[in-house]
C-alpha cells in the first residue's frame, strides 16, 4: 500500500515494522553512498533522523523518500561539503518538496476542471431542453407519451414549470 500513494505516517500506523525497515534501509543506503566524513554512523542517530523526517514531512510517500534520497546521492540538491547529518537531510527534503509543489498544483487543477466538467454534464441531464438530446432513456420515449396518464401535467404545474425555467434563464 505504501507504494500506491499512502504517506509514510499512515503506512507506519498500518504496518510499522516493514515501513520503518524500508525507511531506515533507504536512509542508511544514502549515508553509505555519499562520501562524507561527518555523517550519521550510529543506529540511534539514523533512527532519530527517520523519526524527525517523518515528523517534518508526514505527507511524503515511500516513493518520495526513495526519489529524494536517490537525488541526494546524485548531489542534485548541491554538495554536502563532507557533512551529511540531519540538517542536510531536512534541507534536501525541503528542496524536494518545493520541486514537487508545481506538479501537485497541476494535478489538483486538472482534478478541479474534471469535477466541474462532470457537474456541468450532470446538470445537462436535469434541464428539460437537453433531456431528449443527452439522456438515452428519455430519447427512447415518444414526446406524446410523456403527457399520458399519471405523467400528465396540470395547467398550474405547467405554469410553475415555465416560471422556474424563466427564472433560471435570468
Amino acid at each position: 500500500m505504501a507504494f500506491k500513494g499512502t504517506n509514510v505516517r499512515t503506512a507506519l500506523l498500518c504496518d510499522e515494522a516493514p515501513t520503518r525497515a524500508a525507511l531506515i534501509g533507504m536512509l542508511t543506503g544514502c549515508v553509505k553512498y555519499v562520501d562524507a566524513t561527518k555523517t550519521l554512523t550510529e543506529s540511534e542517530h539514523i533512527a532519530m533522523a527517520v523519526n524527525e523526517l517523518v515528523e517534518l514531512f508526514p505527507t511524503f510517500t515511500l516513493e518520495d523518500w526513495r526519489l529524494c534520497l536517490h537525488m541526494m546521492k546524485k548531489e542534485h540538491f548541491g554538495k554536502y561539503w563532507e557533512r551529511l547529518k540531519l540538517a542536510q537531510f531536512v534541507d534536501c527534503f525541503t528542496k524536494y518538496d518545493q520541486l514537487k509543489q508545481p506538479v501537485i498544483q497541476t494535478i489538483r487543477e486538472n482534478e478541479r476542471k474534471d469535477a466541474e466538467r462532470m457537474q456541468a454534464e450532470a446538470m445537462r441531464h436535469l434541464r428539460p431542453e437537453y433531456a431528449t438530446e443527452v439522456n438515452p432513456i428519455a430519447s427512447r420515449v415518444h414526446p406524446a407519451d410523456w403527457m399520458v396518464g399519471e405523467n400528465r401535467l396540470t395547467y398550474t404545474e405547467r405554469q410553475e414549470m415555465d416560471e422556474r425555467q424563466k427564472q433560471a434563464q435570468k
